[in-house]
């Protein structure tokens, strides 16, 4: 078994001294070998994932307060909006906001 392999390798060896004898051979392997190399490093860069902050866009890291807070909070203005604009069908244009002193609240 060790013999067969041995002679494998040996003929593999033979045949590229034989291929690569000729200089034109030789620079055929050379710009072959670049081209490859050119295409596997722009598939890998390709294949990297850019981070952004679109990248989480709508799915919050859960150990990521201040992303989970701010999700938090644009889903409350949207069922403010919802409850003053929709849902009251303009019985009280005002929504108790926390935030707006009571004088502001009655116009």
């Amino acid at each position: 078994m060790a013999k067969g392999k041995s002679l494998v390798i040996a003929g593999i060896a033979a045949g590229a001294y034989a291929y690569f004898r000729k200089k034109e051979n030789r620079d055929k392997a050379v710009v072959a070998f670049n081209n490859t190399k050119v295409k596997v490093n722009s598939f890998i860069e390709a294949q990297k994932h850019n981070y952004s902050e679109l990248t989480e866009a709508g799915h919050p890291n859960p150990y990521d307060e201040g992303d989970s807070r701010m999700v938090d909070e644009g889903a409350l203005t949207s069922v403010q909006y919802y409850n003053a604009e929709v849902q009251d069908d303009g019985q009280d244009d005002s929504f108790d906001d926390p935030e707006q002193p009571a004088d502001d609240k009655k116009k």
